[in-house]
């Protein structure tokens, strides 16, 4: 499929001759335009260029034939694009993209310097591999082509990528769409970590990485944001918070011990962020929420043992290393 939201491409099979092409559009209902090309084509009988329209203004197709490699494409625009596309594709021999692939294998020059002009013109990303494989080709025509076809694909690759976060950030405008895609989980969590030293505070982008990080699928990006949302004191994030995943089971490498520990820590945040007291009487529970929340609010005088240490686990920037797991 094309840039346009409603092109699409096709790559004739090359046995394909023009008249067999030339009768599916008129079967299709398509008129064809004048041919206008000022020179004979290399190959008599096959026109290079041709297209055809609609009577109803629906859209047009173009065609294109390099006979050098015998590569025939056809390019459906319009409204009634799609439908052209498939009653075509019932009528024409094609190549897709595991013939493509098939070709980009072959010994015959021809062969794969076909399939690369095929890839390029359907934006194969799948075969980006394939393809890059061919940059060190003995044959340098066929090493040029591949680089250049190379770099469409990875074009393309981008395209769609921001066509799809494009389409997260629709789907959820109050979280990042980006985050989930920057890097492994301890390289988002110091991003998350980073938070705290960038001079932003509780602006508004903070606020939809720290929304991300809560329901990422790593439960380690998940507590570290809430680290972050505690020691920023976000109440917007308060609800987030309450409702985040923590883990529940030992397959998160936490025994027990660990994992009543970040269920304390979330007590502590959703208390600090929200202004709430906590109970002040000396029981193990109370005491360590309190200096949770103390440590998670970086506070002076917080305790210093190992509740603020772990504490800083989360929150510091630092090497992977030191990172808690």
């Amino acid at each position: 499929m094309g840039d346009g939201a409603a092109e699409f491409r096709m790559i004739v099979a090359p046995e394909v001759g023009f008249g067999r092409i030339a009768q599916t559009m008129a079967d299709i209902g398509l008129v064809a335009g004048p041919d206008d090309a000022v020179t004979a084509p290399a190959i008599p009988g096959e026109r290079e260029f041709a297209y055809w329209t609609s009577p109803n203004d629906a859209g047009r197709v173009h065609y294109s034939f390099n006979p050098a490699v015998a590569l025939r494409v056809l390019t459906f625009s319009g409204s009634s694009a799609l439908g052209w596309h498939a009653s075509a594709s019932e009528g024409l021999a094609q190549l897709r993209p595991l013939e493509i692939a098939a070709l980009l294998q072959s010994s015959s020059r021809r062969d794969v310097l076909l399939g690369l002009y095929a890839a390029a013109e359907l934006r194969t990303i799948g075969l980006i591999a394939d393809v890059d494989a061919l940059r060190i080709h003995t044959d340098r025509r066929i090493s040029q082509t591949a680089a250049q076809v190379a770099e469409k694909l990875a074009l393309a690759l981008v395209s769609i990528g921001a066509e799809r976060l494009a389409a997260a950030g629709r789907r959820h405008p109050d979280r990042s769409a980006v985050f989930a895609h920057l890097g492994d989980a301890p390289d988002r969590c110091e991003i998350l970590r980073w938070l705290l030293h960038d001079g932003h505070g509780g602006s508004s982008e903070t606020v939809k990485l720290l929304r991300s990080g809560l329901t990422d699928a790593d439960w380690r990006v998940r507590v570290t944001a809430m680290m972050v949302t505690g020691r920023l004191k976000l109440q917007v994030l308060w609800q987030e918070v309450r409702q985040m995943e923590l883990p529940t089971t030992s397959r998160s490498g936490l025994d027990a011990r660990g994992r009543s520990l970040l269920m304390a820590a979330r007590k502590a945040v959703l208390s600090e962020i929200a202004d709430e007291s906590l109970p002040q009487d000396d029981s193990a529970g109370a005491v360590l929420t309190r200096e949770l929340r103390d440590a998670i609010a970086g506070r002076n005088g917080a305790a210093r043992g190992e509740v603020g240490e772990w504490v800083d686990g989360w929150v510091s920037v630092g090497t992977p290393g030191q990172r808690p797991r």
